[in-house]
């Protein structure tokens, strides 16, 4: 016997019972003006808390308690149905005009869950957080080397000082992405780092080789990276400056190296054939600083020029665990050269052999790690940013490659990153 109801007929009934039992559906909401945003007291630019009558669209508890009744993809026609709104289907996926999507989890302007509305077109999400991501190119300059120690043995070793290169600006990326629930609650993960610092002291030895092209050299080469990977927790509030605290892992290692090349030439013809032996060595100090502990900080959402430029300072400071390892290496490169034989006319040849020794140690230190910046942004318009500022990062108790050298153990020292940076923000 066929069935009384057809099944568009139940789904017809099933959703206008459920558009009885639910309360009135709240009045849609759009996102606030770039204006409204700027200008805002408290400095947010999404709080649902705070300012619901200005930013967002605040959950509806009633409407939680609603069934969601799917609607097959042969039913959309349904769609049209009063009770469903044809703009919400437009940012669902659809077509708009009663033609949307068939995939309705929010209920559109009927809210099944709490929910959060953005700054673009169509930002009114069911579930899942507001995203803010940062992106910047930066250029810090870190501490100078301190050649003096080097020169002065280089000079005594009878080597003759013939170039000092300090440490530039080494090129980087930081990479910030916070997200933001319906509570105002942020989880944030950020990087930052740099990896091609490089500094080299040169030195000649006039009397090491036969002619004036041949001399030996001497050279100290000075290598870094700064790496860094952060997890705070903050919160929006009507305050101006909101504190975050987290926790970070700083990795900075270090290689100093002093490589002493002889020069090389090879010997006359003779018989038998004359063999001289040379000898390349090397010297090397790797520092890994391996820091990790809590950081808190504070940072002020805007201080507005106008609605379109805002400045944002930001300041965080920390107490790390520096689990530190140096590893101490010799390298030696041992030449053979051999000239030509007069009697059998071989010609000359050269062999080469290389050997390492080297020791491992740890230590523990305690090491502080501050930083401040100030960035002024330029909003594009309600989702995309421009940024550029500049921060400064100082940590103290780190142990460096030109003291490792120098030294045994551990001697902490003090190194100031600072520069520039620009790159581009982008929220929803």
């Amino acid at each position: 016997m066929r069935s009384l109801f057809t099944r568009p007929a139940s789904a017809r009934l099933l959703l206008a019972a459920a558009s009885f039992t639910v309360a009135a559906p709240a009045l849609a909401q759009a996102p606030p003006s770039l204006s409204d945003t700027i200008h805002l007291a408290s400095g947010d630019i999404w709080s649902e808390k705070s300012t619901p009558t200005v930013l967002g669209t605040p959950a509806n508890s009633a409407a939680s308690e609603v069934a969601i009744v799917p609607v097959a993809e042969n039913e959309s026609a349904l769609l049209s149905v009063g009770a469903i709104d044809s703009t919400c289907n437009t940012c669902n996926g659809g077509g708009g005009g009663g033609a949307g999507s068939f995939y309705n989890r929010c209920g559109c302007d009927q809210p099944m869950f709490p929910y959060l509305t953005g700054p673009g077109n169509c930002d009114n999400w069911c579930v899942g957080p507001h995203w803010n991501v940062e992106v910047d190119g930066m250029a810090l300059r870190r501490t100078g080397v301190d050649w003096g120690g080097v020169v002065a043995l280089a000079n005594g070793d009878g080597f003759a000082t013939a170039m000092l290169d300090d440490f530039g600006y080494g090129p980087g990326a930081r990479i910030f992405a916070t997200a933001y629930n319906d509570s105002d609650f942020g989880l944030q993960i950020g990087y930052e780092g740099i990896n091609n610092y490089n500094a080299t002291a040169l030195f000649i030895d006039p009397n090491g080789g036969v002619g004036p092209e041949d001399d030996d050299v001497r050279s100290f080469n000075y290598q870094t990276t700064f790496n860094s990977l952060e997890f705070n927790v903050m919160r929006r509030t009507t305050a101006p400056t909101k504190i975050f605290a987290g926790f970070r892992y700083v990795q900075v290692d270090e290689d100093f190296s002093d490589s002493i090349t002889q020069a090389k030439t090879v010997p006359g013809a003779a018989n038998p054939a004359t063999t001289v032996a040379y000898a390349d060595t090397r010297d090397l100090a790797k520092v890994e600083n391996r820091m990790i502990g809590f950081q808190l900080g504070a940072l002020r959402d805007a201080w507005a020029f106008n609605k379109w430029l805002t400045i944002e300072p930001f300041g965080n400071g920390g107490v790390y665990y520096n689990n530190y390892k140096r590893e101490d290496l010799q390298d030696t490169v041992n030449t053979l050269v051999t000239g030509p034989d007069s009697a059998t006319l071989a010609l000359a040849s050269s062999s080469s052999s290389f050997t390492q020794f080297g020791t491992s140690n740890n230590f523990s230190e305690i090491s502080f790690l501050g930083e401040i910046g100030v960035t002024a942004v330029f909003r594009v318009n309600k989702c995309v940013a421009i940024r550029g500022g500049y921060q400064a990062l100082v940590m103290d108790g780190v142990g460096t490659g030109i003291d490792a050298y120098f030294s045994p153990g551990l001697n902490g020292e003090t190194v100031l990153y600072h520069g520039a940076r620009f790159g581009v923000e982008y929220q929803r």
